[in-house]
């Protein structure tokens, strides 16, 4: 009697350590997939950024910040970006959250003395560049 008294305690015991064991992993890939995801979040950002600067010649830095804090991550900011004259280079920093030390997101990009004049498309030439006003059509056959 006193065996399954006992029995019973141990089996309970292991469940509540199974339970909380299980727990903390969720707590702890929830975690993990918030950081990814933050950090994927800023790195397209800053892509965005960096070819609208490449196409247009201004880095939209407002409107990053905006969205930003638009985003599930109201507390990340961009740093102000890092302008290279002499290497005519780019470094934009994202951090999550105030008082971060080392960035979510990192790019150092080469930018353009000036920017590209962008041409109109033509019916007969390939759709190319930024300028592309007309959606690509693939081919059924691609596929």
């Amino acid at each position: 009697m006193v065996l399954s008294f006992l029995a019973m305690a141990v089996m309970s015991l292991a469940a509540i350590n199974i339970v909380r064991s299980h727990r903390r992993a969720n707590i702890r890939a929830s975690n993990v997939r918030q950081q990814v995801e933050g950090r994927l979040v800023a790195e397209g950002l800053i892509h965005r950024n960096v070819a609208l600067a490449r196409t247009n010649g201004v880095l939209p830095v407002a409107s990053l910040d905006a969205e930003l804090s638009d985003s599930s991550f109201p507390n990340a900011w961009m740093a102000n970006p890092v302008i290279d004259p002499v290497n005519q280079t780019v470094s934009l920093q994202v951090y999550m959250y105030p008082g971060a030390t080392r960035p979510a997101a990192s790019v150092t990009t080469a930018m353009p003395a000036t920017p590209p004049t962008p041409t109109p498309p033509s019916p007969t030439a390939p759709v190319t560049g930024p300028a592309v006003s007309v959606p690509a059509v693939v081919a059924p056959s691609a596929f």
